[in-house]
C-alpha cells in the first residue's frame, strides 16, 4: 500500500473571509447533462461534513478541509467566491499550473 499526499488545496483571501473560520467540505456533486450525460463536479459548502468518513482533512491557515476521497486530487484544487453580498457562494476549480 502506498501513501497518497493530501491534496493541494487553495483558499483566496475571499474565501478565507467568507469562512470566518469555519471548516470548508469539498465533495463530489453528479450533475445531469443536457443530453443525457453525467459528470462529478466539485462542491465546496461551509460546515462540518455530514460523513465524518468522507475522505482526509487537510488544514489550509485556520480551516479545516474535508476532502471527498471521491474527488480526483490531480494538482489540487482553489477555493474562491463569486457573487455579491448576501448572494456569495464558494466555488472550487482545479488548480492550474
Amino acid at each position: 500500500m502506498t501513501d497518497v499526499p493530501p491534496p493541494t488545496i487553495r483558499l483566496t483571501d475571499r474565501a478565507v473571509a467568507h469562512l470566518s473560520g469555519r471548516p470548508l467540505v469539498l465533495r463530489v456533486a453528479h450533475r445531469n447533462g443536457c443530453c443525457g450525460g453525467s459528470a462529478a463536479v466539485p462542491i465546496a459548502e461551509v460546515g462540518p461534513p455530514a460523513d465524518l468518513d468522507l475522505g482526509v482533512v487537510v488544514r489550509v491557515g485556520e480551516v479545516d478541509v474535508h476532502v471527498d476521497a471521491r474527488l480526483d486530487p490531480g494538482d489540487g484544487w482553489e477555493v474562491d467566491v463569486d457573487g455579491l453580498w448576501r448572494w456569495e457562494r464558494l466555488r472550487a476549480e482545479p488548480l492550474r499550473g
